[in-house]
Protein backbone atom coordinates (compact mmCIF):
# COMPACT_ATOMS: atom_id res chain seq x y z
CA UNK A 1 0.00 0.00 0.00
CA UNK A 2 2.40 2.41 0.29
CA UNK A 3 4.32 2.05 -2.91
CA UNK A 4 0.81 3.61 -4.10
CA UNK A 5 0.86 7.15 -5.20
CA UNK A 6 -2.17 9.42 -4.85
CA UNK A 7 -4.09 9.13 -8.62
CA UNK A 8 -4.72 13.30 -8.67
CA UNK A 9 -1.15 14.01 -7.72
CA UNK A 10 1.13 14.90 -10.72
CA UNK A 11 4.47 13.76 -10.95
CA UNK A 12 7.25 16.62 -11.65
CA UNK A 13 9.98 15.76 -14.04
CA UNK A 14 13.71 16.93 -13.12
CA UNK A 15 13.61 19.42 -15.54
CA UNK A 16 10.76 21.31 -13.58
CA UNK A 17 13.01 20.86 -10.80
CA UNK A 18 15.83 22.46 -11.83
CA UNK A 19 13.66 25.30 -13.25
CA UNK A 20 12.26 25.42 -9.62
CA UNK A 21 15.53 25.79 -7.97
CA UNK A 22 16.97 28.59 -10.47
CA UNK A 23 13.73 30.63 -10.33
CA UNK A 24 13.81 30.25 -6.23
CA UNK A 25 17.97 31.40 -6.11
CA UNK A 26 17.41 33.75 -9.07
CA UNK A 27 14.35 35.76 -7.19
CA UNK A 28 16.19 35.34 -3.65
CA UNK A 29 19.08 37.44 -5.17
CA UNK A 30 16.97 39.79 -6.69
CA UNK A 31 15.05 40.22 -3.17
CA UNK A 32 18.64 40.61 -1.54
CA UNK A 33 19.82 43.11 -4.42
CA UNK A 34 16.42 45.12 -3.33
CA UNK A 35 16.42 45.28 0.25
CA UNK A 36 20.07 46.00 1.35
CA UNK A 37 20.19 49.47 0.02
CA UNK A 38 16.64 49.70 2.10
CA UNK A 39 18.38 48.06 5.23
CA UNK A 40 21.34 50.19 4.72
CA UNK A 41 19.35 53.77 4.86
CA UNK A 42 17.51 52.36 7.92
CA UNK A 43 20.49 51.27 9.87
CA UNK A 44 22.10 54.56 8.78
CA UNK A 45 19.42 56.91 9.63
CA UNK A 46 19.56 55.86 13.43
CA UNK A 47 23.67 55.61 13.72
CA UNK A 48 25.50 57.99 15.99
CA UNK A 49 27.63 60.59 14.25
CA UNK A 50 31.00 58.31 14.88
CA UNK A 51 29.63 55.22 13.51
CA UNK A 52 29.29 56.71 9.96
CA UNK A 53 32.12 59.28 10.30
CA UNK A 54 34.60 58.16 6.83
CA UNK A 55 31.93 57.05 4.98
CA UNK A 56 31.26 53.97 6.72
CA UNK A 57 28.62 51.63 4.38
CA UNK A 58 26.65 49.99 7.69
CA UNK A 59 24.97 46.20 7.68
CA UNK A 60 24.66 46.26 10.80
CA UNK A 61 23.54 48.74 13.98
CA UNK A 62 26.46 49.86 16.13
CA UNK A 63 24.43 52.22 18.46
CA UNK A 64 20.47 53.68 17.84
CA UNK A 65 19.70 56.93 18.59
CA UNK A 66 16.67 59.27 16.96
CA UNK A 67 18.87 62.91 17.06
CA UNK A 68 18.53 62.41 13.55
CA UNK A 69 14.80 62.09 12.89
CA UNK A 70 14.00 65.04 15.79
CA UNK A 71 16.59 67.15 13.96
CA UNK A 72 14.34 66.96 10.54
CA UNK A 73 11.68 67.05 12.32
CA UNK A 74 12.82 70.30 13.24
CA UNK A 75 14.44 71.65 10.33
CA UNK A 76 13.48 73.13 6.92
CA UNK A 77 13.10 69.67 5.34
CA UNK A 78 9.76 69.14 6.91
CA UNK A 79 8.38 72.41 4.83
CA UNK A 80 9.58 70.14 1.84
CA UNK A 81 7.71 67.43 2.61
CA UNK A 82 4.74 69.23 3.37
CA UNK A 83 4.68 70.79 0.06
CA UNK A 84 5.29 67.48 -1.67
CA UNK A 85 2.30 65.74 0.25
CA UNK A 86 0.21 68.87 -0.90
CA UNK A 87 1.57 67.76 -4.67
CA UNK A 88 0.64 64.26 -4.24
CA UNK A 89 -2.51 64.40 -2.10
CA UNK A 90 -4.36 66.91 -4.30
CA UNK A 91 -2.62 65.66 -7.84
CA UNK A 92 -3.68 62.17 -7.39
CA UNK A 93 -7.29 63.81 -6.16
CA UNK A 94 -7.46 66.20 -9.27
CA UNK A 95 -5.79 63.09 -11.75
CA UNK A 96 -8.54 60.74 -10.24
CA UNK A 97 -11.69 63.16 -10.63
CA UNK A 98 -10.58 63.38 -13.86
CA UNK A 99 -9.30 60.04 -15.30
CA UNK A 100 -12.11 58.07 -13.88
CA UNK A 101 -15.06 59.82 -15.63
CA UNK A 102 -12.81 60.00 -18.90
CA UNK A 103 -12.22 55.96 -18.52
CA UNK A 104 -16.09 55.45 -18.36
CA UNK A 105 -17.09 57.66 -21.22
CA UNK A 106 -14.19 56.02 -23.51
CA UNK A 107 -15.61 52.53 -22.30
CA UNK A 108 -18.94 53.04 -23.81
CA UNK A 109 -19.47 51.86 -27.00
CA UNK A 110 -21.63 54.25 -28.49
CA UNK A 111 -19.77 57.11 -27.75
CA UNK A 112 -19.64 59.22 -31.41
CA UNK A 113 -16.01 59.87 -32.58
CA UNK A 114 -14.96 56.71 -29.65
CA UNK A 115 -12.19 55.02 -31.72
CA UNK A 116 -10.96 58.87 -33.11
CA UNK A 117 -10.32 60.04 -29.72
CA UNK A 118 -8.16 57.06 -28.41
CA UNK A 119 -6.40 57.37 -31.28
CA UNK A 120 -5.68 61.11 -31.13
CA UNK A 121 -5.01 60.20 -26.80
CA UNK A 122 -3.04 57.29 -27.94
CA UNK A 123 -0.70 59.69 -29.96
CA UNK A 124 0.77 61.44 -26.62
CA UNK A 125 2.13 58.28 -25.75
CA UNK A 126 4.52 57.97 -29.07
CA UNK A 127 4.76 62.37 -29.14
CA UNK A 128 6.49 64.57 -26.87
CA UNK A 129 6.11 68.29 -27.60
CA UNK A 130 9.65 69.10 -26.04
CA UNK A 131 10.40 71.47 -22.97
CA UNK A 132 10.48 74.94 -24.25
CA UNK A 133 6.85 74.36 -25.83
CA UNK A 134 5.75 73.25 -22.15
CA UNK A 135 7.90 75.90 -20.10
CA UNK A 136 5.73 78.52 -22.68
CA UNK A 137 2.67 76.61 -21.82
CA UNK A 138 3.62 76.86 -18.30
CA UNK A 139 4.60 80.73 -18.43
CA UNK A 140 1.60 81.83 -20.37
CA UNK A 141 -0.80 80.41 -17.85
CA UNK A 142 0.79 82.09 -14.81
CA UNK A 143 1.92 78.95 -13.04
CA UNK A 144 5.68 79.69 -12.64
CA UNK A 145 6.76 79.50 -9.20
CA UNK A 146 3.23 77.93 -8.18
CA UNK A 147 2.95 74.26 -7.05
CA UNK A 148 0.04 74.02 -9.16
CA UNK A 149 2.72 73.78 -12.04
CA UNK A 150 3.31 70.13 -10.68
CA UNK A 151 -0.14 69.18 -10.85
CA UNK A 152 -2.12 70.69 -13.32
CA UNK A 153 -0.29 69.84 -16.44
CA UNK A 154 -0.45 66.20 -15.35
CA UNK A 155 -3.89 65.81 -14.19
CA UNK A 156 -4.38 62.90 -16.82
CA UNK A 157 -1.61 60.02 -17.66
CA UNK A 158 -2.63 58.96 -21.22
CA UNK A 159 -1.26 55.21 -19.75
CA UNK A 160 -3.59 55.04 -16.86
CA UNK A 161 -6.52 55.99 -18.88
CA UNK A 162 -6.05 53.42 -21.06
CA UNK A 163 -6.13 50.91 -18.61
CA UNK A 164 -9.10 52.35 -16.46
CA UNK A 165 -11.26 52.57 -19.90
CA UNK A 166 -9.74 48.76 -20.31
CA UNK A 167 -11.20 47.79 -17.42
CA UNK A 168 -14.28 49.39 -17.55
CA UNK A 169 -15.29 48.30 -20.77
CA UNK A 170 -14.84 44.94 -19.44
CA UNK A 171 -17.78 45.40 -17.48
CA UNK A 172 -21.22 43.45 -18.66
CA UNK A 173 -23.67 45.88 -20.39
CA UNK A 174 -26.24 44.72 -18.60
CA UNK A 175 -25.45 46.02 -15.41
CA UNK A 176 -25.50 49.59 -16.64
CA UNK A 177 -28.39 48.72 -18.77
CA UNK A 178 -29.99 47.56 -15.49
CA UNK A 179 -28.75 50.49 -13.65
CA UNK A 180 -30.54 53.08 -16.18
CA UNK A 181 -33.60 51.21 -16.64
CA UNK A 182 -33.64 51.68 -12.79
CA UNK A 183 -34.01 55.27 -13.52
CA UNK A 184 -30.31 56.38 -13.03
CA UNK A 185 -28.14 58.58 -14.93
CA UNK A 186 -24.91 58.12 -16.15
CA UNK A 187 -23.15 59.77 -13.36
CA UNK A 188 -24.98 57.53 -10.70
CA UNK A 189 -24.22 54.57 -12.97
CA UNK A 190 -20.40 55.30 -12.51
CA UNK A 191 -20.40 56.09 -9.14
CA UNK A 192 -22.95 53.35 -7.36
CA UNK A 193 -22.47 50.37 -10.58
CA UNK A 194 -18.84 50.90 -12.36
CA UNK A 195 -16.59 52.54 -9.44
CA UNK A 196 -17.68 49.93 -6.86
CA UNK A 197 -16.75 47.07 -9.51
CA UNK A 198 -13.61 48.87 -10.56
CA UNK A 199 -11.70 49.00 -7.02
CA UNK A 200 -8.64 47.06 -8.19
CA UNK A 201 -7.86 48.86 -10.86
CA UNK A 202 -8.49 52.40 -9.25
CA UNK A 203 -6.26 51.27 -6.78
CA UNK A 204 -3.62 50.88 -8.84
CA UNK A 205 -3.82 53.65 -10.72
CA UNK A 206 -4.38 56.10 -7.40
CA UNK A 207 -1.20 54.62 -6.40
CA UNK A 208 0.62 55.20 -10.10
CA UNK A 209 -0.30 59.16 -9.55
CA UNK A 210 0.63 59.35 -6.26
CA UNK A 211 3.86 58.01 -6.69
CA UNK A 212 4.08 60.00 -9.71
CA UNK A 213 3.24 63.26 -8.30
CA UNK A 214 5.66 62.58 -4.67
CA UNK A 215 8.63 62.01 -6.67
CA UNK A 216 8.26 65.08 -8.92
CA UNK A 217 12.01 66.48 -9.38
CA UNK A 218 12.24 67.73 -12.81
CA UNK A 219 9.16 70.25 -13.01
CA UNK A 220 9.78 71.49 -9.68
CA UNK A 221 13.67 72.45 -10.87
CA UNK A 222 12.13 74.29 -13.99
CA UNK A 223 8.78 76.07 -12.43
CA UNK A 224 9.83 76.30 -8.58
CA UNK A 225 11.85 79.82 -8.07
CA UNK A 226 11.26 80.12 -4.37
CA UNK A 227 13.00 77.89 -1.65
CA UNK A 228 10.26 77.51 0.08
CA UNK A 229 8.07 75.88 -2.19
CA UNK A 230 10.51 73.28 -3.33
CA UNK A 231 9.38 69.63 -2.81
CA UNK A 232 11.28 67.22 -0.54
CA UNK A 233 12.69 65.36 -3.50
CA UNK A 234 14.45 69.11 -4.69
CA UNK A 235 15.64 69.69 -1.19
CA UNK A 236 16.95 65.87 -0.89
CA UNK A 237 18.88 66.11 -3.59
CA UNK A 238 21.07 69.15 -2.73
CA UNK A 239 21.27 67.58 1.23
CA UNK A 240 23.10 64.39 -0.83
CA UNK A 241 25.16 65.69 -2.98
CA UNK A 242 26.47 68.52 -0.26
CA UNK A 243 29.73 67.61 1.50
CA UNK A 244 29.81 70.04 4.40
CA UNK A 245 26.55 71.29 3.99
CA UNK A 246 24.21 72.04 7.12
CA UNK A 247 20.90 72.29 8.72
CA UNK A 248 21.96 75.52 10.62
CA UNK A 249 25.35 77.41 11.28
CA UNK A 250 28.14 75.30 12.25
CA UNK A 251 26.68 71.84 11.86
CA UNK A 252 27.86 69.26 9.34
CA UNK A 253 25.36 67.21 7.89
CA UNK A 254 26.63 63.45 7.96
CA UNK A 255 25.18 60.81 6.17
CA UNK A 256 23.10 59.73 9.14
CA UNK A 257 21.05 63.16 8.46
CA UNK A 258 20.82 62.07 4.88
CA UNK A 259 19.42 59.10 5.67
CA UNK A 260 16.78 60.00 7.74
CA UNK A 261 15.53 62.77 5.64
CA UNK A 262 15.45 59.64 2.56
CA UNK A 263 13.51 57.13 5.03
CA UNK A 264 10.95 60.40 4.99
CA UNK A 265 10.82 60.32 1.39
CA UNK A 266 10.08 57.13 1.27
CA UNK A 267 7.36 56.87 4.33
CA UNK A 268 4.03 58.00 2.28
CA UNK A 269 4.47 55.03 -0.15
CA UNK A 270 5.46 52.52 2.18
CA UNK A 271 2.20 53.71 4.63
CA UNK A 272 -0.02 53.56 1.22
CA UNK A 273 1.35 50.19 -0.46
CA UNK A 274 0.14 47.65 2.24
CA UNK A 275 -3.20 49.01 1.66
CA UNK A 276 -3.59 48.76 -2.14
CA UNK A 277 -1.10 46.07 -2.56
CA UNK A 278 -4.02 42.79 -2.53
CA UNK A 279 -5.78 45.15 -5.40
CA UNK A 280 -2.72 45.81 -7.75
CA UNK A 281 -1.87 42.94 -9.22
CA UNK A 282 -5.39 41.53 -10.28
CA UNK A 283 -6.00 45.92 -11.59
CA UNK A 284 -2.96 45.57 -13.60
CA UNK A 285 -4.34 42.12 -15.07
CA UNK A 286 -7.89 43.08 -15.75
CA UNK A 287 -6.93 46.61 -16.76
CA UNK A 288 -4.24 45.48 -19.34
CA UNK A 289 -6.80 43.34 -21.25
CA UNK A 290 -7.58 44.72 -24.77
CA UNK A 291 -11.02 45.72 -25.93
Amino acid sequence: MTGKKSPGRIRESGARKVFRVCNVLFLTMVCIIVVIPIWNVLVTSVAADKDVMGGVYLLFPKSFTLKNYIQVLNSGYMRGFWNSMFVAAAGTAIAMAVTVPMGYALAQKNLIGRKIIMRLISLTLVFDAGIMPFYILIKTLGLIDSRWSLILPFAVSTFNLVIVKNFMTSIPESLIESAKLDGCNDFMTLVKIVMPLSVPILSAVMLFYFVSFWNRYTEAVMFINNSSKYTLQVMLRALVFQSDGSLGEGNIVYDNMKMAVMVLGMLPVLVIYPFVQRYFVSGLMLGGVKE
